[in-house]
Formats: C-alpha cells, sequence, structure tokens
C-alpha cells in the first residue's frame, strides 16, 4: 500500500472536522465555537443551551443544513465522477460531460415550471437522468460493447440539446428565472432539513455501493477483455456502476443546482497522492469531495460578503483551468 495514503486520509479527516467547524462560524454573524458545540450538543441532549436565540436560529436553520447539503454534493459528485473514469478507463468522464448532470438540471427545472414542490425535483432529475443515461449506453454500443468515445460525445449532445430546453424553460418562467437561474449556477442557500431528510439515505446507499466496486475498477484498468477474462461481468458491472452514478449525481443535482468539475478534479488530484488503486480512491474521494465543495461553499458566501457568489462559479474558476491542463497534458503524451 502507498505509503502517504494513511497521512492523507488523517489530513483530511482533519481538514474535514475543523473546516466544518470553522465553517459553521463564518457569516455576516460570527459565531464562537463554544455556542456553536453547545447548540449541538444541547440538541444531542448532552448539555443546556446557553447560546442565543439568534445564534441558534442561525445554526440550525440555515448553517448546519447548508453545510450538510455541501458535503452530501461533494462526496456524491467526486464519487461518481472516480467511478466514471475507472469505469471507462478515461480521466476526462465526469457526470457533467456525460451529461447527467444537465438532465438531472432540466428536470428539476420541469418540476419548477409545473409548480411541484422540492420533494419532487429530485424525482423529477432522477427520472430524466435515468433515461438519459440509459439513450447514451444503448447508443454507445458498438459489437456489443459500449464505445467511450461514442459515450462522450452522445453526452455532450445530450447535454448541449437539455440546456437549451433549460433556457427556454426559464425564459417561459419570466419574473421567478432569476431565481432557477442563481440555482442552476449552483446555490446551496436554499438548504434545509427536510431538502436533507430526502436526499441523505439515497446518496449515503449509492456512495456505499460504488466503494464496493473497488477490485472491479481496478480490474478494468487493465481492459475489457481481461476483465471478462477474470471473470468480471462487464457490461453488468457497467450498468449498475453507471445506473448508481447517475441516481445520486441527479439526487444531488436537484437539491445544489450545477456544480461542475469536482467530479474531475479530485480524483487527479488523489491519484497523483495515492496513485491509482480504486479501493483507496473511492473512499478517499467520498471525504475529498465533500471537503472541496465545503470550502468552496464556505468561499462563495463570504469572500464578497454579503454578496454571495454561486457555487459554480467558484468550482467552474478551479475547474475550468484543471481541465484544459489535463488536455494539453494529454496531448503531450500523445506526441
Amino acid at each position: 500500500m502507498n505509503n502517504k495514503v494513511y497521512p492523507v486520509t488523517l489530513i483530511l479527516i482533519i481538514l474535514l472536522v475543523f473546516g466544518f467547524l470553522y465553517a459553521l462560524s463564518l457569516g455576516s454573524v460570527e459565531i464562537s465555537y463554544s455556542a456553536i458545540v453547545n447548540i449541538v450538543s444541547s440538541r444531542l441532549g448532552f448539555t443546556e443551551l446557553t447560546a442565543s436565540r439568534t445564534e441558534t436560529v442561525i445554526i440550525e436553520r440555515i448553517r448546519l443544513p447548508r453545510n450538510i447539503m455541501a458535503l452530501l454534493v461533494g462526496a456524491t459528485l467526486a464519487t461518481a465522477g472516480i467511478s466514471m473514469q475507472g469505469l471507462f478507463q478515461n480521466p476526462l468522464v465526469s457526470p457533467y460531460l456525460l451529461g447527467i448532470s444537465a438532465s438531472a438540471s432540466l428536470g428539476s427545472v420541469l418540476a419548477f415550471t409545473l409548480g411541484f414542490s422540492p420533494s419532487y425535483y429530485g424525482l423529477f432529475a432522477f427520472i430524466l437522468s435515468m433515461i438519459t443515461a440509459a439513450i447514451i449506453y444503448y447508443f454507445s454500443k458498438v459489437n456489443q460493447r459500449s464505445s467511450v468515445t461514442l459515450l462522450i460525445l452522445l453526452g455532450i449532445g445530450l447535454g448541449a440539446l437539455y440546456s437549451a430546453i433549460s433556457s427556454f424553460l426559464i425564459y417561459y418562467i419570466g419574473e421567478d428565472s432569476f431565481q432557477v437561474i442563481v440555482w442552476l449556477m449552483g446555490y446551496l442557500g436554499d438548504a434545509t432539513w427536510e431538502r436533507i431528510i430526502y436526499a441523505t439515505p439515497p446518496i449515503v446507499m449509492g456512495i456505499i455501493i460504488l466503494n464496493c466496486f473497488g477490485a472491479e475498477l481496478n480490474i478494468f484498468m487493465s481492459g475489457e477483455e481481461e476483465a471478462k477474462y477474470l471473470g468480471v461481468n462487464v457490461e453488468r458491472t457497467k450498468k449498475i456502476i453507471l445506473g448508481i452514478s447517475t441516481f445520486i449525481v441527479s439526487i444531488s443535482v436537484a437539491y445544489g443546482g450545477l456544480i461542475s468539475f469536482v467530479g474531475l478534479v479530485i480524483p487527479h488530484i488523489l491519484r497523483i497522492l495515492v496513485g491509482n488503486n480504486h479501493k483507496i480512491l473511492l473512499p478517499l474521494s467520498t471525504l475529498a469531495g465533500a471537503l472541496f465543495l465545503l470550502t468552496a461553499d464556505t468561499v462563495a458566501r463570504t469572500v464578497i460578503s454579503p454578496v454571495e457568489i454561486p457555487i459554480g462559479v467558484i468550482t467552474s474558476f478551479i475547474g475550468g483551468p484543471f481541465f484544459i491542463y489535463l488536455i494539453i497534458r494529454r496531448r503531450a503524451k500523445i506526441r
């Protein structure tokens, strides 16, 4: 095992714990760590509540659900990203490039346009994402095998189509369009405990299932023929990983908006640090993705406070140049 694994894991856990507390303390109203600990411990029944009512309301109703949603969405996007990259043996594959994020966004916009409550956003996002995944998978097959090139091209094409439909619906909505536009750029400010209750069980279960496929993804690195020879049901494994990834990404997009590049940046950084063993990469991606999005959201809401930047803008500022770097590096290797 890579001797960097344990230090990296420990650092991620420490940063995640302290980063979570630090994010809770920051905002237009700064709240001390002692008050945060008191509020949380009092709700767990360990101590009596001594923090002020204002601090309690801010932590319980605004910052705590928002930070938890950031952890969930970040963990989802990074875990799905590393799973798809390992599955298709392509470091440029991500839910964003495959059109999964765009389809989930369109599903949520449809639910909003039709006047459904937020509890239906995830359902609409999931249905359209699964239809999209099925279309991409079916039409990318050549000689009973899915082509990575066709998969990416179909994803980009469908993503562009869905974005156009979403833009039309936003124009059709009229006065309320600004709310949808901000959400599409990535926004966690409307996170509530109700949404967390809806999102947490399927996301956590999906992440756990994907983490169980580390061995299969390691075998896929040797090619599909080798994987088949070693007893892996290649097409079945593809369907499960693609299906679960689509499922949890659609939910995260429904409640967090269109947040790009998390599933691309995090896996590459971790590969540099700990190597290509997916048994290690999957759980570390879950931790690192959660930390990354928590940090990005904290920056988004505090860097030019009281104005808040959509979190998707922050991740794109980081991910865009990184994506260009990867393409240049890949081109150099080909030459």
